[in-house]
């Protein structure tokens, strides 16, 4: 017993939190089956990305289902540790450490946006966990803020904005606006769409942000329709894309308008909200639904029989991040973080994107990107794919600030 009371103090000392350390038993690393994986889901449950958030833990509670009905994964059965956030960093962060420090995760995935990953992306070595990102685009998690324990299976903005870039030319609209979520993933998105427009003979002529929750866009609008411009870049998203499109149709802003292309603005759970008043949008779309690969195709067929729905990007990219864990667990022969963060190295693989290499320079996915335009489609809408771009050639260098 003695020996056992040692240990836990030294691993107080070790986490600086009295929490970790309490008397209740149960929750504990050291309580765990080895023989189980265990992985933390953090995506919101509250705000404007609340249903991005549901569906995120959807995508990861099926991939992990379907990969303990054959047997786990090199022979260790996955579990989910769920884990609930406001998509704030400091809450996220605490959701991130309990899960870790307290109940045995090895792995996190679901947190959602570019801030959170920033912040957590700085923790992961202290507490020797690695994160799987499918959601946060911001080019500087691949960048000045990269580290050795962070994947990212999802696009980075450049990847995206470089798909649309090089069918920029033959979208209709000269003169471009930009409306943007005022955080880094819409700043990102703004400057490199601009740097796009400009190689494409396009000009800007209005760049304005708008906080994340926003629900009020009239002043926006109006700043809008006096811009002179003739197309319109949005990247609103979740509840605040909503809200965008519905007060901007009232006052008839698209109508103004020769083409209207959102960034992650419009997306399938939102089709219904949005109405027929999207037919026409542009979207980039980063995950084809119809991709014609087996994987893909069991993917889709499993997830329909389950859930009677089709499953979007964000679910897919959910399910792609733990196709991604679950192939470095393979490789490894383990599920230690060290050897799995080791075995993802340059990594190749077949997954329900096609096939795809994590880069180890970045720890960038290299997958492909996609333009979508709304139609309709039975009593419904979907997306008609416009153009497709390969991951080699959205992909740029590495970026030399990024230091694994």
């Amino acid at each position: 017993m003695n020996h056992r009371i040692m240990r836990m103090l030294v691993a107080c000392s070790m986490t600086g939190t009295v929490a970790a350390c309490g008397a209740s038993t149960g929750d504990t690393a050291s309580s765990a089956d080895d023989s189980v994986i265990k992985v933390a889901v953090i995506p919101p449950s509250s705000g404007a990305l609340a249903q991005f958030g549901s569906d995120t833990a959807k995508g990861w509670r099926y991939a992990v289902e379907e990969v303990n009905r054959k047997g786990g994964v090199d022979g260790h059965k996955i579990e989910l540790v769920e884990m609930d956030t406001d998509a704030t960093p400091a809450t996220t962060l605490r959701a991130a450490r309990e899960a870790v420090l307290k109940k045995g995760a090895k792995f996190i995935g679901g947190v959602m946006t570019s801030t959170e990953h920033g912040a957590l992306n700085r923790q992961l070595a202290g507490m020797n966990a690695l994160s799987f990102n499918s959601l946060g685009k911001d080019d500087a998690l691949t960048g000045k803020d990269c580290v050795a324990n962070a994947f990212r299976v999802v696009q980075s903005n450049t990847m995206d904005v470089n798909a649309l870039a090089g069918t920029l030319k033959n979208l209709p609209g000269d003169r471009w606006a930009i409306q943007a979520v005022d955080y880094s993933t819409g700043h990102t998105a703004a400057k490199v769409f601009k740097a796009a427009a400009t190689k494409a003979g396009k000009k800007v002529v209005l760049e304005q942000f708008a906080p994340l929750n926003t629900t009020e866009f009239g002043s926006y609008i109006t700043k809008l329709k006096s811009s002179d411009a003739d197309a319109l870049f949005a990247v609103e998203y979740g509840a605040d894309g909503v809200a965008f499109v519905n007060q901007a149709v009232q006052f008839d802003l698209p109508a103004e308008f020769k083409a209207v292309l959102g960034f992650n603005m419009v997306s399938e759970p939102l089709f219904k909200a949005m109405g027929d008043k999207i037919v026409g949008f542009y979207n980039n779309v980063g995950y084809d639904v119809k991709a014609d690969n087996a994987l893909n195709k069991s993917f889709v067929d499993g997830f329909e029989k389950k859930y009677k729905e089709t499953p979007y990007y964000v679910e897919a990219d959910a399910y792609l991040a733990a196709q991604t864990l679950f192939a470095g667990i393979e490789k490894a022969g383990s599920g230690d973080p060290a050897k799995v963060r080791a075995a993802l190295e340059d990594l190749s693989f077949d997954s329900i994107v096609g096939k795809v290499t994590l880069r180890g320079a970045d720890h960038q996915l290299i997958r492909p990107s996609h333009l979508g335009q709304v139609e309709k489609a039975g009593s419904g809408l979907a997306f008609k794919t416009i153009a497709t771009a390969q991951g080699t050639d959205t992909s740029p260098q590495a970026d030399p600030a990024c230091k694994l």
